[in-house]
């Protein structure tokens, strides 16, 4: 038991003076459940133990997958600290922790569906939904990046929508006229109804968030239906085409 402990404490980076407390195998659910929390101190010259240290109620976030197995990380923090900032931790209300976090937004940057996201990370639909409500609203920091993982500046790495062939009349996501459309700079004339409740829709969710990198997902979803219906929005992209 002592090896793994240690184990999951090398995988996730713990450092003092958090360590695994428990782990456990649900092998029907093939899950590991981790449960983390700060190292009890010991009493006069290391031997035994000195005050228990008291915890809140600890707090449960999704991990990353390792070996096919789904992880789920419990964290207890001491009662008057703060939760930790670390990639294995997550925020408060939200399901994932820090690390997966980065993967799941990563994938709506690159303009991958939540089904495809459930997909591809064996994550329930209905916790990425409430993900997505929490970027939408503004609830969820994401611009607070942790202490321990370096990230890229805004806009690096991230790849672009491919286009459906070389005859498209879409203006590339790098283009700043998308940026111009959802901000209000630029109006155009909108036949199509469905666009029309889109755009509304995505300029008042984008004056409402500060964080470019969410800023960035939604303007992807905006260009991701131009590329859709292309055919049928010939008016709204000769507009476009103009203004680029």
């Amino acid at each position: 038991m002592a090896d793994a402990l240690q184990m999951w404490k090398q995988l996730l980076q713990l450092q003092e003076p958090w360590v695994v407390r428990d782990c456990r195998m649900d092998e029907p659910a093939r899950c590991m459940n981790i449960w983390v929390g700060v190292e009890q101190p010991r009493g006069w010259f290391g031997f035994g133990r000195g005050k228990t240290v008291e915890t809140a109620p600890a707090l449960s976030w999704r991990h990353m997958n390792f070996g096919g197995w789904k992880v789920m990380v419990h964290v207890s923090v001491p009662v008057g600290s703060e939760s930790p900032r670390q990639t294995w931790a997550g925020e408060s209300g939200m399901p994932f922790t820090r690390a997966l976090d980065r993967q799941v937004l990563n994938l709506l940057k690159a303009g991958v569906s939540l089904s495809g996201v459930s997909d591809l990370l064996d994550l329930p639909v209905a916790e990425l939904w409430r993900y997505r409500y929490a970027l939408e609203k503004g609830q969820h920091p994401v611009s607070e990046k942790p202490a321990t993982a370096a990230q890229p500046p805004v806009g690096e790495g991230a790849p672009v929508l491919p286009f459906p062939g070389t005859d498209t009349q879409v203006p590339d996501i790098a283009d700043p006229v998308w940026q111009r459309l959802v901000q209000g700079e630029l109006n155009i004339d909108v036949r199509v109804l469905s666009l029309q409740l889109l755009l509304s829709r995505t300029r008042s969710q984008v004056a409402s968030i500060a964080d470019e990198e969410v800023r960035l997902v939604k303007l992807r979803d905006l260009h991701r239906y131009f590329v859709k219906n292309e055919r049928m929005l010939s008016h709204e992209l000769q507009q476009l085409r103009e203004a680029a």
